[in-house]
């Protein structure tokens, strides 16, 4: 369950993220894609990954007890 959440969440920022056209950078506070194209893309690209796996793998592989 905890998947999910954290799943949804990372989702839910790299929406935010695309809708404001920017990214937050460690050391660096918000960047926007026009001063960190490249950073803007591969975090985007890394977080949806994250997220997706996080929902279908929290879904398809339930914990044994």
């Amino acid at each position: 369950m905890i998947g999910v959440l954290f799943g949804v969440f990372l989702l839910g920022y790299v929406g935010y993220c695309w809708k404001e056209q920017g990214m937050h950078s460690r050391y660096q506070g918000w960047k926007t894609r026009e001063e960190a194209p490249v950073m803007f893309v591969v975090m985007a690209i890394i977080y949806i990954t994250l997220g997706l796996l996080m929902v279908v793998g929290s879904l398809l592989f339930k914990p044994v007890r």
